[in-house]
């Protein structure tokens, strides 16, 4: 059997927690040799309750002393390019926090540096590994409700995941409210549809603002996609009002209630599979680290894939800045 995937953990706070939990059960696949984080504390933390005794406060020297094979990357979002970066520089497979980056260039550096190198860049769209996200995903493509034409979404959360001195409480640490949880939900409406995005309108809002939060929190968008259907997303920090999902097409109705409480097909509730067959894995780290093993292209949320999901993102945010339909790049 193949040695594990020798993995460097790049941030140790609480994601880089639920990394070392998820890879706990994964021995076979991946072996965390080191961890990286400024915060002597989180390193002392992720020594006694994971093991991982090789630690470092920076980057650099990790790279330089350590020969590992990939890296996850799960640091705040402002530094998600300049990591990824330099980790593939030195020939390190990637998987990264979402959102990629906070801007297309750096996505587009990412994803063309991963190509260049022969290396996997896969961005952590956890949503796709859902069971129910993954069974909506089979009843579309199984053409259940015929042609989309409409696809409405909300997700509306009271509080910002982040205190007046936590990194997200700054627009440009975190990026705000489409990065932050847009990048989940616009990137599981446009995998269900298969398709591009032509031009969204939003309307972006800070609706408390307060001198040291000063991000975007509220967002209303409306999207069209190359068919002619309509994408119609609602997020926000402060309405605590629930997620749903509801599917429109020539044949019925798809509607899924929060992240799977409930599932709808024309009315008619439907049990939702454990399992799902979907190209790929059924769990992020099994996907990125098998793929890896197999040296094969990654099935599911590939940087080069989730390059689009980006583009309506950053477009929606200029759109709300200008006041404007914008063109998705």
């Amino acid at each position: 059997m193949p040695d594990p995937t020798r993995v460097l953990l790049v941030g140790t706070g609480r994601m880089g927690q639920s990394h070392l939990q998820s890879l706990k059960n994964q021995s076979d696949l991946a072996e965390v040799i080191a961890a990286v984080d400024p915060s002597e504390a989180a390193r002392h933390t992720i020594r006694d309750d994971f093991g991982v005794e090789r630690s470092y406060d920076n980057l650099e020297e990790a790279l330089e002393k350590e020969e590992a094979t990939a890296a996850i990357i799960s640091v705040p979002n402002f530094l998600h390019a300049e990591y990824a970066l330099a980790c593939m520089e030195k020939g390190l497979h990637i998987l990264i926090e979402k959102p990629m980056a906070l801007n297309i260039g750096d996505v587009d550096r990412m994803v063309q540096t991963a190509d260049s190198k022969g290396l996997l860049l896969m961005s952590g769209q956890s949503l796709r590994f859902v069971p129910s996200m993954r069974y909506v995903k089979q009843l579309l493509h199984e053409g259940t409700v015929g042609r989309i034409r409409h696809v409405t979404h909300r997700r509306l959360g009271a509080g910002r995941g982040g205190d007046f001195n936590s990194w997200f409480s700054r627009q440009d640490r975190s990026g705000g409210i489409l990065p932050g949880i847009g990048s989940h939900s616009l990137d599981v409406l446009l995998w269900w549809l298969a398709e591009r995005a032509t031009s969204v309108y939003a309307v972006v809002h800070n609706i408390d603002p307060h001198p040291d939060i000063d991000i975007e929190d509220e967002v209303s968008l409306v999207a069209t996609m190359e068919s002619g259907a309509i994408l119609n997303a609602a997020l926000s920090f402060h309405h605590k009002a629930g997620t749903e999902w509801i599917v429109m097409g020539e044949e019925g109705v798809i509607h899924l209630h929060g992240m799977g409480e409930k599932l709808t097909v024309n009315g008619e509730e439907r049990p939702i599979p454990e399992e799902t067959p979907l190209p790929g894995e059924s769990e992020i780290h099994r996907e990125f680290l098998t793929a890896i093993r197999e040296g094969r292209p990654l099935a599911q949320a590939a940087g080069s894939e989730i390059r689009h999901t980006m583009a309506l993102i950053f477009a929606a945010m200029e759109s709300g800045r200008e006041g404007k339909a914008v063109v998705v790049p």
